[in-house]
């Protein structure tokens, strides 16, 4: 199987595999799968993403299989044909899947494509299908797996098993409530396992990676939540203890479910935590869908000629910021340093300079970006008012939480939360909250798991992320919030006493 990935991968090239989402799967992991839906009693397996057979040839170590396939991609089922004497013996149609209605299998087993489903082949197409055989809508962020996932469900046979390799990010997404809803709807999920060696099994995917297990022949009490360190620990998965079984009576699509792996989410005290939006709400930066256009120079803005009125002071880069504070004195000082925190930022009558700029960027076709192009006139920005707290989007290791006292809006490096009126009091509370251990524990439940340890955070995920509940903020003196902040600002760490105020967040 190794050496059929590496001669493919050379043959179409990383273009192709990019434009079909595919990743392949390891001969270890594939014999896990196969191995578990064959424990239904049914002898027939279906994958709906062939690839190159890497499900078929686990199978073919087992006793009379009755092997079937789908697969879009002419290409690799050419090579794969052209590589496999035995081809000829399997029933693999050339089809897309998500089209391949009005069929039912009795086991089902599958590495689907990983993409963005807005980017995926036929996906007008296959949407209305969706909505008018089984009354999904498909959102435009989904992950294409989880459209394979949620179709296989519904033609799963009655006694059979379903084991699909899976992006476990639709565990914390929103898009991902309606696939969770769909998983336990009627009791049959059994397991879920995390992949934590997610690069030894798809070296090249930038996202977690775990394996689905549902049993439409069962009805269980729990969902088994499982971590696997490495691949060779698949085969004895079953007489190792769980990360933790929820009864399916906790399970709530709508809540995030990656914490589950770790057990974290039941440690957390609801009676004194509130979602975060209670005190305000995170929202992306400013996004200009051209950086090196908008983001201009000092140097650069007074050589072009646009006048003040014309640009606006941003940050533009996370690695700008370097300390848990940012002030006007740090924003001069990467002014002085002539560093790209100036905003092209003329949406009303453009001076003559301004206006040159701007026919100069049509002429290298930022006018026709993908965001750019939605907008009229293509060169007006969002205006936005400088946040006092900045989250790091993406963080390996922990998130980067900014106090920003300076005149500088961000753009999509960080989120910026904008506090309420009842949230206007509470803006030091929250930033010492969110730089403490406990706070960063609580918080983190809510990111979203990439491989290779990458966490990242969408504004909606912090906003329903837990915060100290107003109560326990009233009950820390205001002299020793101050004390702790200028702490905090000489030191960059926070103070003991910051730790000791919300360590009973946490059971």
């Amino acid at each position: 199987m190794a050496y059929r990935v590496e001669e493919y991968s050379e043959t179409v090239g990383e273009a192709h595999r990019k434009v079909f989402g595919q990743f392949f799967t390891p001969p270890g992991v594939a014999r896990f799968m196969v191995r578990w839906v064959l424990g239904s009693g049914n002898a027939a397996v279906h994958d709906p993403a062939f690839g190159l057979g890497a499900f078929h040839s686990a199978a073919a170590n087992e006793d009379e299989v009755a092997f079937t396939g789908s697969e879009v991609d002419q290409d690799i089922l050419d090579y794969w044909r052209s590589s496999s004497p035995s081809s000829d013996m399997v029933n693999v149609r050339h089809e897309d899947y998500l089209l391949a209605w009005g069929r039912r299998f009795g086991n089902i087993v599958c590495n689907p494509p990983y993409m963005r489903f807005q980017i995926f082949l036929n996906r007008d197409v296959v949407s209305q299908e969706f909505e008018r055989r089984l009354g999904i809508r498909l959102l435009g962020y989904m992950n294409t797996a989880s459209a394979f996932l949620l179709k296989s469900l519904y033609e799963l046979g009655e006694s059979g098993r379903l084991a699909y390799v899976m992006p476990l990010e639709f565990l914390n997404t929103g898009y991902g409530t309606l696939v969770k809803k769909r998983l336990i709807e009627e009791s049959h999920l059994a397991a879920v396992i995390s992949l934590r060696c997610e690069r030894d099994v798809f070296p090249d995917a930038i996202t977690s990676v775990g394996i689905i297990l549902y049993d439409s022949a069962a009805e269980f009490s729990h969902v088994r939540f499982y971590t696997v360190e490495s691949i060779g620990t698949l085969d004895s998965l079953f007489e190792s203890e769980p990360a933790v079984e929820i009864p399916y009576a906790k399970l709530i699509p709508e809540n995030k479910w990656l914490p589950h792996f770790n057990n974290d989410s039941a440690a957390v005290n609801i009676n004194k935590t509130v979602p975060l939006e209670r005190y305000g709400h995170f929202s992306r930066g400013i996004a200009t869908g051209a950086n090196e256009f908008f983001a201009l120079r000092p140097s650069e803005a007074s050589n072009i000629g646009l006048t003040d009125t014309e640009v606006a002071p941003i940050i533009a880069k996370s690695a700008q910021v370097r300390t848990p504070f940012f002030t006007n004195n740090d924003y001069d000082e990467l002014v002085e340093r002539d560093e790209p925190v100036l905003l092209f930022s003329a949406n009303g009558a453009l001076s003559p300079a301004a206006r040159a700029y701007v026919l100069t960027g049509e002429t290298k076709g930022f006018d026709q970006r993908f965001l750019t192009k939605s907008r009229y006139p293509w060169h007006k920005t969002e205006k936005r008012a400088p946040s006092p707290l900045l989250l790091g989007v993406f963080s390996r290791g922990g998130y980067k939480i900014i106090r920003n006292t300076s005149r500088a809006s961000n753009l999509t490096c960080y989120h910026g939360f904008q506090p309420n009126l009842y949230g206007l009091g509470y803006v030091d509370h929250l930033f010492l909250y969110l730089c403490s251990a406990t706070g960063r524990e609580i918080v983190s439940l809510s990111a979203r798991r990439y491989g290779d340890g990458l966490d990242k955070f969408e504004p909606n995920d912090l906003n329903a992320a837990l915060a100290p509940a107003p109560d326990v903020f009233d009950a820390i003196p205001t002299d020793q919030v101050d004390s702790a902040i200028e702490s905090l600002r000489e030191t960059g760490s926070a103070p003991g006493c910051v730790e000791s105020w919300f360590e009973n967040l946490k059971r």
